[in-house]
């Protein structure tokens, strides 16, 4: 009974307080009548008088989607396989041009034709060969005739047979060069049935793929080398945004992730994509990592996407389902709590409303995420007035509820004595070892034809990742089937004069021995150029018996590793000591240090480090300091020491990447002390939250002594087991600031 006058009378107070509330600066009076307050149980009650003179307005609570976006900046590229240069693998002067820029051509369709001088003198010289055959295949049906009839020595129809091997060769060496240049097979064979017949014949150019002739300055008449990018090819039919992202927001980038992208052509257009590759290359100097999304050209010429078009790019955070959401301006703080006054019932006489603890998320615009309490689509809450009627709920110190606490992330540990460690920080950036880093390049000059790999694509040691349209290539196989046509001609001539017995001298047969012998290391030579060059051994086999030509020249990964970069496009023409891609093993990487002069003292090896990323500061990484550079930048004054790392981060490390580095030099003796994150601080000044026995949390002063990056020592505020608020602590500074 006593009890409910207890409550009864408090009720009566907090209503009398209710009416002499004065005005708020830029808001109306509170009434002074018509209100009804339970602050135990959050339930008040307005007459409609009181409402009317508050202007209390609600809102109802409703699914929507709610998401947080990452700002970028994107480029639109071609994609590699859709780009194409055409050059001439012969230099030549232009008789014919058959297409203009702006213009849609097909895979395989003739661009231009040009007469060639250098294709002028292949002919002659297949016509030559085959004559030059035709006569000798004769003499040798001659020289046997004779030979059997004893006209003739024997050695004579020796040396007929040799000579129509020698001319044999000829034409097969012709032959592969003419089916080298992919020059057409029928007029090969009429060149060959018809040696003694001129047969002129054109160089045609084709595009490499399905697309639009972007560019070409070429004319009639004009002569062009077979360095030359004589036409450009464009598929338009797709393209790939190109996406620069922060070093420290690449942790929150994910293949499949969403996004939109705004072109300054199109202001008023939301291309949606996805993240469908993500980049292993860091630029060096921006310290921007790349993602990428494919985008698809319509029909329409309403929305053309073109390469080097570029826009702001956002990023979708979290998931985009619907989420239970609320206007801000239903919100009320009370310490590090928040919550909402949800409307119960309205009548014609008064309305009651109920205090309702809530977790928020993600804000999008003037609407927060509910991710906590009980609040559910269809309720009401106040929006107008809610934080005049909230202050009667306000309980003015920081208590946190469980479903709070989860929010914030807060963990509580007691004051303890701990061993704290002499450090030195740094600066530091992520190091793949020079043995597992490469460029993979072609062995001989040429332009190339296909691409075999993605944008951060995984290969293997050996692995073809391009293939390279060559001269050099082809004429490096020719000096093979050279080689190797002469081996057989001088075994065979060694087989002929064995037979010979005393009608051959013996100096002869040393000099034939002699030949056979070059033969053959010119043979092994050229066969092991082209093994250095990329082809395996059982193609240099099949290169020899089919005397066909191979059409490309691999470009090999050196190593297993990551495709990190590629600036090229089809028809580039690339020299030998080109980088046509860069390769990276990132299955174990160094971080590399900079240690200033005046700390060269305090460092040595062995000593433990612990690693944080720029990329993902919330993960702290273990390593040793393993080997030094052992002399210092003249430019930085700093000592560059390595650090191994005990285990790989969470996120995907690159070449370049930064971090700081804390290196223990030494320990001090047990002191009391918090972790570091328990410290908040206020100008000078340093706080920590500590809980109390009725669970409500103190902001205390402190005095902090020496510290290193996991702990502070603590000479004045605390006393030992305080229960001290590590991990939302900012939280809860945030909340005391409202309180205040």
């Amino acid at each position: 009974m006593a009890m409910r006058i207890k409550n009864y009378c408090w009720l009566m107070t907090v209503c009398l307080t209710a009416a002499i509330v004065s005005a708020h600066e830029g808001h109306k009076p509170l009434p002074t009548r018509g209100m009804e307050i339970n602050a135990e149980t959050g339930k008040m009650v307005l007459t409609k008088s009181a409402r009317s003179t508050l202007d209390v307005q609600t809102a109802e609570v409703g699914p929507k989607k709610v998401s947080q976006s990452l700002l970028a900046y994107g480029t639109l590229v071609s994609p590699w396989n859709r780009h194409a240069m055409v050059s001439s693998p012969l230099s030549g002067r232009i008789v014919e041009l058959l297409v203009s820029p702006g213009e849609s051509v097909k895979a395989g369709q003739i661009l231009a034709e040009l007469d060639s001088p250098e294709l002028e003198l292949l002919q002659l010289e297949i016509r030559n060969a085959q004559t030059a055959l035709n006569l000798s295949l004769k003499l040798q049906s001659s020289a046997e005739a004779a030979g059997k009839s004893g006209a003739i020595p024997e050695i004579r129809f020796i040396e007929a047979k040799n000579q129509v091997q020698k001319d044999r060769a000829a034409v097969e060496i012709a032959r592969a060069k003419w089916l080298g240049l992919q020059l057409p097979p029928d007029a090969l064979d009429a060149m060959l049935r018809t040696p003694d017949e001129a047969f002129k014949q054109r160089l045609a150019l084709t595009s490499p793929i399905d697309g639009t002739v972007t560019h070409t300055d070429l004319s009639v008449g004009k002569v062009i080398n077979s360095k030359e990018h004589l036409f450009e090819v464009l598929d338009l039919s797709s393209v790939w945004l190109k996406i620069g992202v922060l070093e420290k927001d690449l942790s929150r980038v994910a293949i499949g992730q969403s996004l939109e992208l705004t072109l300054t052509a199109y202001p008023d257009v939301k291309i949606p994509a996805q993240v469908d590759v993500f980049g292993q290359f860091l630029d060096p100097q921006t310290h921007l990592g790349t993602v990428w999304a494919s985008l698809s050209n319509s029909t329409s010429e309403d929305l053309l996407l073109l390469p080097g078009m570029s826009g702001q790019v956002q990023l979708k955070i979290g998931d985009e389902n619907e989420k239970v959401v609320v206007p801000l301006s239903a919100v009320i703080r009370d310490g590090a709590e928040r919550f909402v006054l949800v409307e119960e019932e309205q009548t014609q006489v008064a309305s009651t409303y109920q205090k309702q603890t809530v977790v928020f998320g993600q804000r999008m615009g003037n609407l927060i995420e509910v991710r906590g309490g009980n609040l559910f689509p269809g309720d009401r809450v106040v929006t107008r007035g809610s934080h005049e009627l909230g202050s009667f709920f306000t309980k003015g110190v920081l208590r946190v509820s469980e479903e709070t606490a989860r929010d914030i992330g807060l963990t509580l540990k007691p004051t303890s004595q701990l061993a704290l460690a002499e450090t030195i920080t740094v600066d530091g950036l992520v190091d793949v070892p020079p043995t597992r880093r490469t460029v993979a390049s072609a062995q001989l000059s040429g332009s190339i034809a296909r691409i075999l790999v993605d944008r951060g694509q995984t290969v293997r040691a050996g692995e073809v990742l391009a293939e390279i349209v060559s001269q050099d290539f082809q004429n490096l196989q020719l000096d093979l089937l050279r080689a190797d046509l002469d081996s057989e001609l001088q075994q065979e001539i060694m087989s002929n004069l064995g037979e010979a017995d005393d009608a051959v001298s013996q100096r002869r047969l040393w000099e034939a021995e002699n030949r056979l012998n070059l033969a053959n290391g010119l043979r092994e030579n050229v066969r092991q150029r082209l093994t250095t060059a990329g082809i395996p051994e059982e193609q240099l086999t099949q290169l020899v018996t089919t005397r066909t030509l191979l059409p490309t020249l691999p470009v090999r990964s050196p190593i297993d590793g990551v495709v990190m970069d590629f600036d090229k496009v089809l028809g580039h023409v690339v020299q030998p000591d080109e980088s046509v891609f860069e390769i990276h093993d990132l299955s174990q990487v160094w971080v590399q240090g900079f240690v200033s002069e005046r700390d060269l003292s305090r460092v040595k090896v062995g000593q433990k480090v612990r690693v944080r990323f720029v990329a993902d500061a919330t993960e702290v990484v273990t390593g040793t300091l393993v080997r030094s550079g052992r002399s210092v930048g003249q430019d930085d004054r700093t000592l560059s020491v390595w650090i191994e790392l005990r285990q790989m981060p969470r996120v995907p490390v690159q070449h370049n990447m930064l971090a700081r580095l804390t290196i223990e030099t030494g320990t001090l003796p047990p002191q009391l002390a918090v972790p570091r994150e328990s410290i908040v601080r206020e100008g000078t000044r340093s706080y920590v939250f500590v809980r109390k026995i009725d669970d409500t949390f103190e902001r205390r002063l402190v005095v902090p002594g020496r510290s290193d990056d996991m702990a502070v020592e603590i000479l004045e505020g605390l006393m030992p087991n305080d229960m001290v608020a590590v991990s939302g602590a900012i939280a809860l500074q945030t909340g005391y600031a409202a309180l205040r």
